[in-house]
C-alpha cells in the first residue's frame, strides 16, 4: 500500500509540474525592438593656412613665418630685433575644414619667454578681429575660419639698466589645443 501511496505522490508531483510549465509558458513573452542606424562619415581637420606678415618695424628677417611641409599645424618664423621697440607681426588663418566643430580645450599658452626676458620681449598671440587671447571654449564651427595675430617685440619702454648684456636667442611657442565641440 505504501508503494501505491508513492508512486501516486510522484505521479501528481509530475503533473503539477508539468502544469505549472505550460502555465509559464503561456504567460511569458519576449519582446524584440529592431532597427537599422547609420553612423556618417566625419572629419578632422583644424590646421594653418594664409600666412601673411602684417607689420616689421626694424626686425631683420632670417626666415619669414611659413607653415612647416607636411605638419600644417606648425608655423615657424626666425627674426632678429635690434633695438628696443623694434617688432615683428604677421597673421595666420585657423581653419576648421573638417566637419566636426572645434573648440579650445584651454587657454592658449605662449612659452619662451623667462621672467628675465620678459622685461624687455614681448610676445603674445590674439584672435584679429577682437585682440584677445585665444580662450578656453572659443569655436570655430566645421567650415570657418579664425585669424590670429602673432607677435613678437623688444620692449620700448625698458630701461638702460634692463638691457640684455648679451645676444638672446629665444625660443618661442604658441599652443593652441582644439577638441571637438
Amino acid at each position: 500500500m505504501k508503494k501505491k501511496k508513492n508512486s501516486s505522490f510522484v505521479v501528481i508531483a509530475l503533473l503539477l509540474i508539468v502544469t505549472i510549465s505550460i502555465g509559464y509558458a503561456a504567460l511569458s513573452t519576449t519582446l524584440n525592438i529592431n532597427g537599422t542606424s547609420t553612423i556618417k562619415t566625419q572629419t578632422w581637420d583644424v590646421h594653418f593656412a594664409n600666412v601673411k606678415v602684417t607689420t616689421n618695424t626694424g626686425a631683420t628677417v632670417t626666415k619669414a613665418p611659413t607653415i612647416t611641409e607636411g605638419k600644417t599645424t606648425e608655423v615657424t618664423y626666425e627674426v632678429t630685433l635690434p633695438t628696443p621697440g623694434t617688432f615683428y607681426e604677421f597673421t595666420v588663418d585657423v581653419v576648421n575644414a573638417g566637419s566636426l566643430d572645434a573648440k579650445l580645450s584651454a587657454d592658449a599658452t605662449v612659452e619662451g619667454v623667462s621672467d628675465a626676458q620678459a622685461v624687455y620681449t614681448k610676445y603674445s598671440v590674439v584672435w584679429s578681429d577682437t585682440g584677445v587671447a585665444p580662450k578656453t571654449g572659443d569655436v570655430i564651427t566645421a567650415g570657418q575660419k579664425k585669424t590670429a595675430k602673432v607677435r613678437v617685440e623688444y620692449n620700448k619702454d625698458v630701461t638702460a639698466a634692463q638691457l640684455p648684456t648679451t645676444d638672446q636667442v629665444l625660443t618661442l611657442t604658441a599652443s593652441m589645443n582644439f577638441i571637438q565641440a
